[in-house]
């Protein structure tokens, strides 16, 4: 007689009957009818209190692991654990210049750290201010711009400076500081260690990830999100791991709170202070707007933070491997860059030992916070690298994705129109290639896009697409040799149409369009307006490699355009991989959705 119940069916059904064949089998139930009893009922209730037990154990189980969790709460305390510093709210910045005239011509000015502006973003308010104190002199018209160092493009950020003030506990209960708010932007956060309540003397401590090496006498802390969202403060342990404020020292932590990605877009600011001359007479701030805020973000979201506590756990702050710079420079620079690439030299191509190449997507098209970061990259390699490799960065090559989507449609199964529909799968594949695309690493399955055109309407029976790669440039004014280079093979060279084709662009006096000849990879310009050859042979295209070579090109963008497109048939349209700096991403002016009537079933 079975003496056991089948453990790992846990649907409610499957549970109440392995409990009555269980039941069966004794001899007090051997002809028991149980639906028609009421020890169905009781049945009903084991079976319901053992599925819903199986189902908290399940996602008790699923939260204890980085991969599996899906509540913040776990993340965030799984991510400490590996010692990843999550990601906080960001403060939107914006670039601008400021100048005052001064009559009586100092030889100097100053505007202190902490000059606060006011903007509006959708009719909500928000305070902007300097994070650095500014000099000005005289341009020589009475005018002082304020500048940092020699650069007068002053960066402004939302926030608000917020204090909290603590006095020390004994070093041997380990006391954490809770920071009750979830608005803190951690790049801000400051910590002073005071003797006492009544003294202005004060210890800094820094940040446990700023410090390249660590000692008993090292006065760092560790400020962290807590599984309920706000932060707390932490000191190193008194002994090897850092200095522990004394009992009764007075500790005070500074920090702005910031709104995040609601304060971008914000372009006009009114000054909240004011600006004096030496008889105290008010000077009229003047302001320019060179770049209105932006690189707001809220707190890093939960697949960043599974993605990359891990990485960072490997990297344990130092940089040694090409995913080392990645993690660091990512975990770092996290307000500015949305996406990063890195690998060693000796995989590129053509190769260069000893080089790290970083290839980054930034959340600004600001040239001079780019510069700047650009600037902090390679001076946190410095410290945190063990070996001595130079530091390239390299853009992102984008490939663009024009996808021609067929599907068969039954009008009889559904009462929306035609146009309706395509519509619908025009949106279904936008919002697809929006969350798939744009990142690195992220490839392309025409597979995974025709499953969810198929799921759009019950009305849509099948679909197919014809997938092309499109690259861009702008030619020099000049003869130049050039080199576009595809993510992908391309599609080897036919006798019935080109694979490759071009935009219209300007050249020799005429309007032309490039292609490759049937059943050849040399390629060769088309006349627009009389369909004959202009030039035979201006280069061609290796099909395994996916570059195509033009030699002395000397052409110029058409009318109504600010580039030139490269249009190719990929060998594989199923799969389009990227490798080193490639990106994906999808043009869907160039792209079509269009339904095949059919009265199938």
């Amino acid at each position: 007689m079975a003496t056991t119940i089948k453990s790992t069916d846990l649907d409610f059904n499957n549970i109440k009957n392995n409990l009555k064949e269980f039941l069966a089998q004794t001899p007090e139930f051997a002809d028991y009818n149980f639906e028609a009893s009421g020890l169905s009922s009781i049945l009903d209730v084991l079976a319901y209190n053992t599925h819903y037990n199986s189902l908290l154990a399940n996602f008790a189980l699923n939260e204890s692991f980085l991969s599996t969790a899906q509540l913040r709460p776990s993340l965030v305390s799984l991510a400490n654990a590996l010692g990843y510093s999550i990601g906080s709210k960001s403060a939107s910045c914006a670039i601008i210049n400021l100048y005052v005239i001064n009559p009586e011509q100092p030889t100097t000015m100053t505007l202190p750290e902490g000059f606060s502006f006011t903007s509006t973003v959708d009719g909500k308010s928000y305070t902007f201010k300097t994070r650095q104190t500014l000099i000005a002199t005289n341009n020589g018209s009475n005018q002082y711009y304020f500048r940092v160092e020699e650069n007068q493009n002053v960066a402004i950020y939302e926030g608000t400076e917020k204090r909290k003030m603590f006095i020390a506990g004994p070093a041997t209960e380990n006391t954490t500081y809770v920071i009750p708010t979830n608005n803190i932007d951690l790049n801000t956060v400051k910590v002073r260690v005071y003797a006492d309540t009544a003294t202005s003397v004060y210890d800094s401590y820094t940040k446990i990830n700023d410090v390249v090496s660590i000692n008993k006498e090292s006065k760092i802390y560790v400020v962290k999100e807590t599984p309920n969202g706000q932060y707390e403060l932490t000191f190193g342990n008194g002994s090897r791991l850092g200095v522990f404020p004394n009992a009764g020292n007075k500790i005070e932590v500074t920090y702005d709170s910031v709104a995040g990605p609601e304060s971008n877009g914000a372009r006009t600011f009114v000054p909240v202070n004011s600006v004096f001359d030496s008889q105290g007479n008010v000077l009229e701030l003047n302001v320019v707007t060179l770049m209105g805020s932006e690189a707001g973000k809220d707190k890093e979201v939960l697949e960043s933070i599974r993605k990359n506590a891990p990485y960072m756990y490997a990297t344990q702050n130092r940089m040694v491997t090409a995913l080392d710079y990645s993690s660091l420079v990512l975990n770092k620079f996290s307000n500015v860059i949305s996406d990063i690439k890195s690998w060693g030299g000796e995989d590129n191509l053509p190769p260069e030992y000893g080089t790290v190449f970083l290839s980054i997507v930034f959340s600004t098209e600001d040239e001079n916070i780019i510069a700047a970061t650009k600037e902090s990259i390679i001076s946190v390699a410095k410290n945190l690298s063990v070996a001595s490799f130079d530091i390239k960065f390299t853009d992102p090559i984008i490939t663009y994705l024009e996808v021609d989507t067929f599907f068969q449609w039954n009008p009889s199964l559904t009462s929306r129109s035609q146009t309706d529909i395509e519509s619908s799968v025009t949106n279904t594949a936008n919002n697809y290639f929006a969350l798939e695309l744009g990142g690195f690493n992220k490839s392309f399955r025409r597979s995974n896009l025709l499953t969810k055109i198929d799921d759009t309407d019950p009305s849509i029976l099948s679909s197919r697409a014809i997938v092309k790669m499109q690259s861009r440039f702008i030619p020099d004014s000049n003869l130049v040799n050039y080199q576009i280079s595809f993510p992908a093979s391309i599609a080897a060279p036919n006798t019935s149409s080109s694979t490759i084709t071009s935009s219209s662009f300007n050249i020799l006096g005429r309007v032309g369009y490039m292609r490759n000849r049937l059943n050849s990879t040399v390629m060769e310009i088309i006349d627009v307006s009389t369909g004959n050859t202009m030039l035979d042979n201006v280069g061609e295209y290796d099909p395994t490699l996916g570059i195509l070579t033009l030699n002395s090109f000397k052409g110029t963008v058409a009318s109504g355009s600010s580039y030139i497109k490269i249009v190719a048939l990929p060998a594989n349209e199923s799969n389009i991989n990227t490798n080193l700096n490639n990106l994906l991403s999808y043009d869907n002016t160039a792209s079509t959705s269009s339904a095949v009537i059919t009265n199938t079933v």
